[in-house]
């Protein structure tokens, strides 16, 4: 990654809104945008890994 990019490529949003991984919070990663709030809801949501599938790091 970039050194104007924190981010570390773990990139999970926790229950309180922060990634795991750079500690940004959904809106610093993603930025305002127009669409709608369901739409930006559904972006932090595909985020999420899938119960018993814990994100992993690549190298």
């Amino acid at each position: 990654m970039s050194d104007d990019n924190p981010c570390v490529g773990i990139c999970e949003i926790d229950e309180s809104g922060y990634c795991v991984g750079c500690g940004r919070s959904a809106d610093e990663i993603f930025g305002n945008t127009d669409s709608d709030s369901g739409a930006s809801d559904s972006a932090v949501e595909a985020l999420k890994p899938l119960p018993g599938n814990p994100a992993q790091a690549s190298d």
